[in-house]
């Protein structure tokens, strides 16, 4: 397997004003004025309207990579996904959901998998019907290709065959049991009659999603209009816009001269960019997951000296302090939201008085109230003194913060942190040699959950050579399952064994942000890999009109 690459409530002030009282003496002719009750207008309730134009920045991508299946930039993964479709798309919670593919079902091998195309499913340009003739010229242009050459293919190892016995299905043959052909089958489906008519990597893209494109120069813009045959209900938005920028400043530059609608960015400052009833934001989460991973063949082979780590971090306060808020608090690889992670219910509870008792339990004790631990061994005292390895980074600084905050929280268990940074060559390098105590390292995790290659025994990016047998066998009980419930299990399983063995100590998930005006109603439930999955949903705000 390969490297595993988120209501505003507007105040309303209701105000009573009282009309003014009549004089102290009455005449027959001037009644004592009645008090008046006054009440705020009413706020017409915006209703979803048909109509209106999104224009947002191109992603600068050489226009050579327009093969949806050679994409690897996220922001032209995002753009395409207007266009193109997947056989099955998985939802924010992790889940598999149907999309050119209504239902499938596995044997009882639990390796042949059958899936049922939707019918009647029509290519934009006048194409004709999707079928499984498409489904199979995907598959194997996609086999064509290297790991290095597209972020689908990272599950093809898996696949021992495939065929379309009608043209409403497709099959699959696992070398193995699992879940493998469902995640497989997430790629964007090509129009085969277009694709071998046109050089589909410059060619104009042509999918059955809910755009299509109008007018196209990916050196200048790309323009898009409904697909009139879609299968689904026709989006609000009538046109999308895509304007070539070179950079991410003259994005954020052109957003605030309100020349873009919308536009993503990571900073961690997003909230100076928010004003009222003018521009909003949504954070929405991304594949980036943070944490510390020890060095099993030094101190941290004792799992007491692991927990007690886990233990005397509060991790939501890293996140407030050196994210400023911008990311999600996890002790575990898969994603918080997933439905295969017990999520907040299973963070490490912060306890320093907890990590202080493991570490005595270890030997690790503060003996002479200077607020370090020591050890004795024998005549040798020794101070509980770590090295954190982090990687330099000149345009975001924000992994010093995190070490920084980390430094301080366990200098209060009685643990001295010497913070190592290196350029990443050399960080790299230190990493792999296991010239570390403890690393803080980013993994971006890909729609698959397995995260064998990150914990299990001789994993390619298992950078602290932990070890557990338990673990890689409750591991491969999540690769072989086969439905919903038995990943659910499964994954539950080993989870409780991850957090008792601590191969890595968890962060937190990194957020971006969706700026957007604020005239535009945005349906929430995005990724940053399906950003614009919910933008047939979203419009312009209108008030209702005066009945």
């Amino acid at each position: 397997m390969n490297f595993k690459k988120i209501l505003i409530i507007l105040p309303v002030i209701f105000m009573l004003v009282l009309g003014a009282c009549g004089p102290d003496t009455q005449t027959d002719t001037a009644p004592e004025t009645i008090p008046q009750l006054t009440l705020p207008p009413v706020i017409k309730e915006a209703v979803p309207t048909t109509g209106g134009e999104i224009v947002f920045p191109a992603p600068q991508q050489n226009p050579t990579a327009l093969n949806p299946l050679k994409t690897k930039n996220v922001e032209l993964y995002n753009m395409l996904s207007l266009i193109y479709e997947q056989p099955i798309r998985m939802g924010t919670d992790g889940k598999a959901q149907p999309e050119l593919v209504e239902t499938w079902e596995v044997d009882e091998t639990g390796m042949t998998w059958t899936f049922h195309l939707r019918k009647g499913v029509q290519w934009q340009d006048g194409q004709g019907e999707m079928t499984s003739d498409d489904i199979q010229y995907t598959v194997e242009e996609l086999i064509k290709l290297s790991n290095e050459e597209s972020n689908y293919v990272y599950n093809k190892e898996a696949i021992a065959s495939w065929n379309a016995p009608d043209e409403y299905t497709f099959q699959i043959s696992q070398y193995s049991p699992g879940y493998d052909a469902v995640y497989f089958m997430t790629f964007p489906v090509l129009c085969k009659a277009y694709c071998e008519s046109e050089n589909i990597d410059t060619a104009k893209p042509v999918g059955t999603g809910p755009y299509q494109i109008a007018e196209f120069d990916m050196d200048e813009q790309v323009s898009f209009e409904v697909n009139p045959s879609w299968w689904k209900q026709a989006p609000y938005i009538q046109k999308l816009t895509a304007i070539c920028i070179p950079n991410h400043d003259a994005e954020m530059y052109q957003f605030e001269q309100n020349l873009l609608d919308i536009v993503t960015t990571s900073s961690l400052t997003v909230d100076t960019y928010q004003k009222y009833q003018e521009i909003e934001y949504k954070d929405y989460l991304t594949q980036y997951y943070d944490c510390l991973v020890p060095n099993i063949n030094g101190i941290f082979g004792d799992v007491n000296l692991r927990q007690a780590v886990a233990y005397g971090l509060d991790k939501r306060e890293v996140v407030s302090k050196a994210l400023l808020g911008h990311a999600v608090a996890t002790d575990y690889p898969v994603s918080p939201d997933s439905y295969l992670s017990g999520g907040s219910s299973k963070i490490y509870e912060f306890n320093q008085q907890k990590a202080k008792e493991l570490l005595e339990l270890s030997g690790w004790k503060d003996l002479d109230s200077d607020g370090l631990a020591e050890n004795v061994q024998g005549d040798n005292i020794s101070e509980m003194t770590i090295n954190l390895l982090i990687p330099a980074n000149g345009e975001d600084t924000y992994r010093m913060d995190v070490a920084q905050n980390i430094d301080s929280q366990l200098l209060e268990c009685g643990i001295n942190v010497d913070i190592i940074e290196k350029e990443p060559a050399e960080y790299k390098t230190s990493l792999e040699s296991g010239n570390y105590d403890l690393a803080l390292c980013t993994f971006y995790m890909d729609i698959n959950p397995d995260i064998t290659n990150i914990v299990g025994t001789g994993g390619e990016h298992n950078y602290g050579n932990f070890s557990d047998p338990l673990l890689d066998g409750l591991l491969t009980n999540c690769v072989t399952a086969i439905s919903e419930d038995t990943l659910k299990e499964a994954y539950s399983a080993m989870e409780d064994q991850f957090l008792a063995q601590m191969p890595h100590v968890g962060l937190y998930y990194r957020t971006n942000a969706l700026l957007y005006n604020a005239t535009l109603n945005i349906a929430d439930n995005f990724r940053d890999r399906n950003l614009f999955l919910s933008i047939p949903q979203w419009y312009i705000y209108v008030e209702e009109p005066e009945a």
